[in-house]
């Protein structure tokens, strides 16, 4: 009779790329300081590092954020058009937005952080991840001159 192997549902998969793993709170600290843009994308990056058996929800969360801020920001303008929101209670409603971001951010901070303390649990190496935030943070969003873009791209990234 052949063995099967034993897995714990929330371990982490072994990954080529996990030595690049760090903290879920750096991620979450770009996506604050940074924008979304930056903080997504290292989301993605550390769920695939860290071989998080929870990725594709936490894909499903940054792909959440990506679609819903047009959406939001098209159902605001859609109200405002139809007379049912005045003029004043736009800047209001776009706090909505922003509502919607950090609340993914903080949503994908706890699905990665069970995933990296089991794996930095059992002999994980975390890397520090503050030397690249504060990078994102001073030079990556000073860098990216986002005047020239697109609304809907703006919106998205910021």
């Amino acid at each position: 009779m052949a063995a099967g192997v034993y897995r714990l549902p929330d371990e982490p998969l072994p990954s080529g790329l996990s030595r690049y793993a760090v903290d879920p709170l750096w991620p979450l600290l770009t996506l604050m300081l940074a924008g979304s843009g930056f903080g997504l994308l290292w989301f993605a990056f550390n769920s695939a590092a860290l071989g998080s058996p929870t990725r594709w929800r936490e894909w499903g969360c940054v792909a959440l954020s990506v679609i819903g801020a047009p959406v939001l920001a098209g159902v605001i303008f859609a109200a405002r058009g139809n007379g049912l929101l005045d003029a004043e209670h736009v800047p209001y409603a776009m706090l909505s937005i922003l509502l919607l971001k950090l609340g993914v951010a903080y949503a994908l901070y706890l699905l990665q952080q069970r995933c990296f303390e089991i794996w930095e649990y059992y002999g994980g190496q975390a890397r520090n991840g503050l030397p690249l935030m504060i990078l994102l943070a001073v030079v990556g969003r000073g860098a990216l001159d986002m005047s020239q873009w697109p609304p809907l791209l703006k919106l998205v990234l910021q």
